[in-house]
């Protein structure tokens, strides 16, 4: 039996680790889903923990569970545990981006309504592609599923059966932006050539950098030249985010970043994968 310590008990609260972010929209909330990189279902005494290898591990699979009438292992995508509630604290960063969602509150934020508490009655698992993810029925409310959204960083997604987020490519305008971190002023620091960078952004570039880029006969062909150089080196010094990086499976456009820059850096950043593991 599926999640048996926490059936028929009621959901109290959804805290969502690295919640999705979307102009205009609620942190976490992604049309009918809920998007996040850690997502914790609260039962009472116990919690429904599930994390995001891509985000979190440097080994990328994921839970494996058994299914009844088939003779292998099914691998969820993410990680799945049941600990206690007072355990949580130990189990994500007091610095992560986190935000909490009553049960009421998420209803409402679906346009939906719902007087009585909402109990878990079922829980199972169902094969979508090549993963496969928890389903489980809220009294008066329906089933919801859990899956893992690799296509989208990773991100562990909620929502109605059928009903996920669908996306065509990722724009990225702000560090603040959802795939922010793609952004060249996202403060991830790095050393190149002998100098520590606060960001790629030109305007933390070393100064003899600054004037040369003034100066420079094709200004342009010296800012993506550089720009290539910063970003390589800063996926080169943060393994889990040259994971991220390599996991990206749409078309990207990153204001200040001209085209052809960032599949320059992926194809760098796959060579230094692939040199790690030989």
């Amino acid at each position: 039996m599926v999640l048996e310590q926490v059936l028929i008990q009621p959901l109290r609260r959804i805290d969502l680790i690295q919640p999705w972010r979307a102009a205009g929209k609620p942190s976490g909330i992604a049309g009918d889903s809920l998007l996040a990189g850690g997502l914790v279902l609260h039962f009472g005494e116990l919690a429904v923990v599930f994390t995001s290898p891509l985000r979190t591990s440097s080994c990328q699979s994921g839970t494996f569970v058994g299914v009844a009438d088939t003779d292998d292992l099914a691998s969820l995508g993410y990680r799945m545990n049941v600990v206690p509630a007072a355990d949580l604290d130990c189990l994500f960063s007091a610095c992560e981006r986190r935000t909490s969602l009553p049960g009421a509150e998420w209803l409402a934020a679906r346009q939906l309504r719902q007087a009585a508490p909402l109990h878990l009655m079922l829980a199972d698992f169902r094969q979508l592609g090549d993963l496969w993810q928890l389903h489980f029925l809220l009294l008066g409310l329906g089933w919801f599923s859990v899956g893992y959204r690799r296509d989208l960083d990773g991100a562990i997604e909620l929502a109605p059966p059928g009903t996920g987020l669908k996306l065509d490519r990722i724009v990225v305008n702000t560090p603040d932006d959802e795939f922010g971190w793609l952004h060249p002023a996202s403060a991830h620091p790095f050393v190149l050539d002998g100098w520590c960078w606060r960001s790629a952004h030109p305007r933390d570039w070393p100064l003899t950098l600054r004037k040369a880029a003034q100066s420079h006969a094709d200004p342009d062909a010296f800012y993506a030249s550089t720009l290539r150089r910063a970003l390589t080196a800063r996926f080169a010094q943060h393994p889990r985010y040259r994971g991220r990086l390599l996991a990206l499976t749409l078309p990207v456009e990153v204001k200040g970043v001209p085209p052809g820059v960032l599949d320059s850096v992926r194809a760098m950043c796959a060579q230094i994968e692939a040199g790690l593991r030989a």
